[in-house]
């Protein structure tokens, strides 16, 4: 079967981001023909799509819905609005139209009443499940977990799965830092109150062995990535398996620059032995200030480790940023305040050029703890944030200007 893997237009221009979901359910479909098409690179992604259509003739589209809105308060970017256009282009079509991705599995009912287009939804990951759905469109019977156009399966073992396919989408056409992402564990064991990344792909740590970290790895290399970033929801942890993996790292030869996402809990130790396997740059998200907002939003390990991870990093030779929310359950204007000071002790006394602090806003969205909380029962697909209240709305929003200002949006 020919299949056209489509990463979904943004609708503005950014900065590319790989489409490593894509490329995996690529590696999975080693007994299809597949190609692949990123609409966020195309000024015009409905023509685009429409001239592959005729180019490469698809039995099937499988289109990836990363995020359904930027979540930025308080101007919101919807992504969705760029689906009008592309399931338009399909719309005369006659084949088969598959949509997943991590934004869309959050939303699938919604989603496809808004674009009934769209004939198969792909809840969750769909390395094993894509090719059995597809089986299914050629005429064998439907599987178990396929319900009324809604696939919802099982969530895979990692060490079951084939290795990602980078070909299908050039490195030439992603340049920058970390804009490909490797991935080494789904899943997490922590229970952040805003998070649906448990909902999403499950309450415990499912490890790809290191062996095929470090294969991957050499395969992007070989494609032409200069850089890469771990995608994995904390990259410490399990303890074991980290110290594993930075040992292997370690001995990749011209290892390309990489990054990754920290706990403030890491062994300081690490950081420098990171350095050494090609780790350049490191964020956190502590996203509180305060040790009774680091309760109420369930944090774990201990606020009191941030500034001295951060420093050590920073002495270790890596960029580093830092996560803030703006408001968040027991934090409001003076917690705040306390963020704005971080950023600067942090920029003035650490390197202003590589010490980055964000200051964003919670979006709510469906499944993640603090949502049942404050929403029970709500779908919350318009965006709803848990927004700072009074003065530190009005900073909040001035800050917030000045940013798109700076950044030309």
């Amino acid at each position: 079967m020919r299949v056209l893997l489509v990463q979904s237009p943004v609708g503005r221009k950014e900065a590319p981001i790989y489409p490593i979901g894509l490329a995996c359910l690529a590696g999975s479909l080693v007994d299809h023909q597949c190609s692949g098409l990123d609409l966020s690179l195309q000024e015009s992604p409905g023509d685009a799509l429409a001239a592959e259509l005729e180019v490469f003739a698809p039995d099937v589209v499988a289109i990836s819905v990363r995020n359904i809105d930027d979540s930025s308060y308080p101007v919101t970017h919807w992504y969705l609005n760029s689906l009008d256009e592309i399931l338009g282009a399909l719309g005369n079509w006659k084949g088969t139209v598959v949509v997943g991705g991590a934004g869309f599995s959050i939303y699938p009912e919604r989603i496809m009443k808004l674009w009934p287009r769209i004939d198969f939804a792909m809840v969750g990951e769909g390395e094993i499940a894509l090719p059995m759905l597809l089986a299914h469109i050629a005429g064998a019977p439907a599987p178990e977990w396929l319900h009324n156009g809604v696939a919802r399966p099982p969530r895979p073992s990692l060490e079951d799965l084939s290795l990602p396919d980078y070909s299908v989408f050039p490195a030439s056409d992603y340049p920058g830092k970390g804009s490909v992402g490797v991935q080494t564990r789904r899943g997490c064991v922590f229970n952040c109150a805003y998070c649906t990344y448990k909902s999403l792909s499950g309450n415990g740590f499912r490890l790809r062995p290191v062996s095929s970290v470090v294969q991957d790895i050499q395969e992007v290399t070989r494609q032409g990535f200069t850089s890469f970033m771990f995608v994995d929801s904390v990259f410490d942890y399990p303890r074991v398996y980290f110290k594993e993996l930075i040992s292997a790292l370690g001995e990749i030869r011209n290892i390309p620059a990489w990054g990754a996402w920290m706990s403030e809990s890491v062994p300081l130790d690490s950081l420098d032995t990171m350095y050494r396997a090609g780790c350049r740059w490191v964020d956190f998200s502590p996203d509180v200030i305060t040790e009774k907002g680091w309760k109420l939003m369930g944090k774990s390990g201990s606020l009191k480790q941030l500034w001295p991870v951060v420093k050590k990093a920073r002495a270790a030779g890596l960029t580093v940023g830092i996560n803030f929310f703006s408001a968040s359950p027991g934090e409001n204007l003076i917690a705040l305040i306390m963020k704005f000071v971080f950023m600067l002790r942090a920029r003035l006394f650490l390197g202003w050029r590589n010490t980055f602090i964000n200051i964003g806003t919670i979006r709510l969205y469906k499944d993640a703890p603090l949502s049942d909380q404050l929403y029970p029962g709500e779908e919350l697909f318009e965006p709803v944030f848990y927004r700072p209240r009074g003065l530190a709305d009005m900073i909040v929003r001035a800050f917030q200007a000045v940013r798109r200002f700076h950044h030309g949006n």
